[in-house]
């Protein structure tokens, strides 16, 4: 129980607008030896609750300090502002649209738009989607910094079956490399194969993703071509919508 108390300390005294900080700033902060308190960063950083900048030598929260509580993260003002929004695309491409945020290695729903055509499989809030093949997982690590990136797969990879990563390694470095130039990632027929996805990553003011939306649906309806035609630009420019009635809240 000390470790935990110790523990969730460093992560509260981190100030608004999550500033670096450094072990010597963060042991001073919490009344605990620098040596101490390296052991808590270090254990935080593998477990995604901080993040470690090697330029600055410090360390800011990271993406797993929203997977604490994802149920409060989907009762969230930025639900309310991202709902209308995602109400019209869903209405206008007749698909899913979701908003996620991640998870350790997965995307877990945090609000739903769906037309009454859209896809006959419902996941609903709460749902949780792998990040490596899926379009909003895929955006989500297009977006990381590379070594986030690179860190994340890994861990993915040791979680995944040794016959089966090779391939879906492949394909999803493909689909982030390309989400690097167009904004958004797809999967065509990846995680279900009878629908198709595309995803664009939300993120911070500072450049960090911290959410992820996709539209999707039924191959018939949500063609590869009509993906990168049409959808994909226009989720995009939801998200751009999304970051800004987020950073109003603010």
């Amino acid at each position: 129980m000390t470790a935990l108390q110790r523990g969730l300390s460093v992560l509260r005294i981190f100030p608004a607008g999550n500033r670096p900080l450094g072990n010597a700033e963060i042991a001073a902060a919490v009344g605990l030896p620098k040596a101490t308190v390296s052991r808590i960063t270090f254990t935080l950083t593998e477990l995604g609750y901080l993040r470690y900048d090697e330029i600055s030598r410090k360390y800011c929260l990271g993406p797993g300090v929203l997977s604490l509580g994802y149920n409060v993260l989907a009762q969230m003002e930025i639900r309310d502002s991202a709902r209308p929004l995602m109400r019209e695309l869903a209405d206008y491409a007749e698909a899913s649209i979701y908003l996620a945020a991640p998870d350790g290695t997965a995307m877990v729903y945090v609000e739903a738009c769906r037309a009454p055509t859209s896809m006959v499989i419902r996941l609903g809030v709460g749902s949780r989607l792998p990040m490596i093949n899926t379009g909003i997982g895929r955006a989500y690590l297009a977006a990381l910094p590379e070594a986030d990136r690179t860190k994340l797969i890994d861990k993915i990879a040791a979680e995944s079956d040794p016959a089966d990563w090779p391939a879906k390694r492949d394909a999803a470095l493909s689909e982030i490399e390309a989400a690097h130039s167009r904004g958004y990632a797809v999967t065509i027929g990846g995680w279900i194969s009878e629908s198709n996805s595309a995803g664009c990553a939300i993120c911070r003011p500072d450049g960090y993703p911290v959410y992820a939306v996709n539209v999707g649906g039924l191959a018939s309806l949500v063609t590869e071509e009509r993906l990168h035609a049409d959808l994909g630009p226009r989720l995009v420019a939801l998200a751009r919508q999304i970051e800004k009635a987020a950073t109003s809240l603010d």
